[in-house]
């Protein structure tokens, strides 16, 4: 007996029955958008992200008052190194001796970000916090930093370019980034679903279904009619709604 055919990708009848289930799929996208938003905005605790600037000196001269290439440049190679310094058990615990007991080191060094500034040697020092804490502490860490970092650092020195202000605007969570993200994954998913339900489908559609199954001709079709029992309730439908096709 000669083996049935396979199907081969429709790519056509696919795109149709994505388009048909259009509806859902952004249905699907909007309800997790707005699931994701729900959440992040009653039950993430926003942080808030305050920034102060130092600048960083290779030379201690007092007399001497020009800058030199020679001192820039030396000046960007220790922004890595005072980045690491800036969160040292000697610096942070100066910045709790100054701010109370009531403020732990290891939860200050995990809300501690630092970032240099590109080709300069300044340093963005930053806090997530409430907003007047991320304030308090930063500025805290700016003013000790000089002092701290001299004793440790030869030959080398900070200055305090500007202490960080009050922060109005949520630094975290970004609520239209996570409602975008959260449509995504919705759209994304019950595209996904779609898809596969279609190419795995096995059910004889039309015509077409069966000469690719098969290499006989169709030589006839059943209509489309309904069945009712002796009760005269309707019986499930044996056919699809398009009619049986033999």
């Amino acid at each position: 007996m000669e083996k049935l055919k396979t199907f081969d990708v429709d790519l056509k009848r696919l795109f149709f029955e994505v388009l048909k289930r259009l509806w859902l799929i952004l249905l699907v996208g909007i309800v997790c958008g707005s699931g994701v938003f729900l959440y992040a905005k009653f039950f993430i605790t926003p942080q808030y992200k305050a920034t102060a600037t130092i600048y960083i000196q290779n030379y201690t001269g007092e007399n001497d008052e020009k800058i030199y290439s020679s001192d820039l440049s030396a000046s960007q190679n220790l922004v890595t190194t005072y980045q690491g310094l800036l969160t040292s058990d000697n610096v942070l615990n100066r910045v709790k001796e100054k701010l109370g007991e009531n403020y732990n080191v290891d939860a200050i060094r995990a809300s501690f970000t630092a970032e240099a500034v590109e080709d300069t040697p300044i340093l963005k020092i930053s806090i997530n916090n409430d907003p007047e804490e991320a304030a308090k502490i930063v500025n805290e860490i700016a003013k000790v930093a000089p002092d701290a970092i001299m004793n440790l650092v030869e030959g080398s020195s900070v200055k305090v370019v500007d202490l960080a202000r009050v922060p109005e605007g949520i630094a975290y969570p970004s609520y239209k980034k996570l409602t975008l993200i959260g449509c995504v994954i919705g759209v994304g998913l019950t595209l996904a679903i779609i898809v596969l339900l279609v190419l795995f489908n096995s059910y004889i559609e039309d015509e077409d279904d069966i000469a690719k199954l098969f290499d006989a001709p169709v030589v006839g079709k059943i209509p489309n009619f309904t069945l009712y029992d002796d009760k005269g309730e309707r019986k499930k439908a044996i056919f699809s709604k398009k009619g049986g096709r033999v």
